[in-house]
C-alpha cells in the first residue's frame, strides 16, 4: 500500500496541469504601415472558438506573421505554426501563442521558402489538437 501511495504521489507531482495561455491582450508593436503585405487569410476555429486575421508582412527583408485582430478560446500549450499542408503534418513552429487576444507578431525564419507554407495554425501541442487555421492567399 505504501508503494502505491509513493507511485501516486510521483505521478501527481510529475504530471502537473499545463498552464493556460495568457488572456491579457497582447499588443505587439509591429508597424504594419511600414511593411509590405505579402498574404493574408481569415482565421477559422476548428472545433474551438477562434477568430481574426493572419497576415504575412515583409519589412527590411524579414517576414513576420501578424495575428490582428485576434481572439481565441483558451487552452493549454498553444503554439503558432506555418504549414505546408492543411493538416500541419509538415510545419514550422513560430512560437508560443502570446495571448488569447490582441495583436501579436511572430518572426518567420529566413531559411524557409514562404510560398511552400500557405497555412497558419493555432495548435495545442499537449493534446495534438488544432485550434484554428487560416489559408494565406
Amino acid at each position: 500500500m505504501k508503494n502505491l501511495f509513493v507511485i501516486f504521489l510521483i505521478l501527481l507531482l510529475g504530471c502537473g496541469v499545463e498552464e493556460a495561455t495568457p488572456t491579457k491582450p497582447a499588443n505587439d508593436n509591429f508597424m504594419t504601415d511600414a511593411a509590405t503585405k505579402i498574404s493574408m487569410g481569415s482565421i477559422m476555429g476548428i472545433n474551438h472558438t477562434v477568430s481574426g486575421t493572419a497576415t504575412v508582412y515583409k519589412s527590411d527583408g524579414e517576414y513576420t506573421l501578424v495575428l490582428d485582430p485576434f481572439q481565441s478560446q483558451n487552452g493549454p500549450d498553444l503554439k503558432v505554426y506555418l504549414s505546408k499542408d492543411i493538416g500541419a503534418k509538415s510545419f514550422i513552429r513560430l512560437g508560443v501563442l502570446k495571448s488569447t487576444t490582441g495583436k501579436q507578431a511572430y518572426a518567420i525564419p529566413s531559411s524557409i521558402t514562404l510560398a511552400e507554407y500557405p497555412y497558419a495554425h493555432i495548435w495545442c501541442e499537449a493534446f495534438s489538437v488544432e485550434f484554428a487555421r487560416a489559408m494565406l492567399n
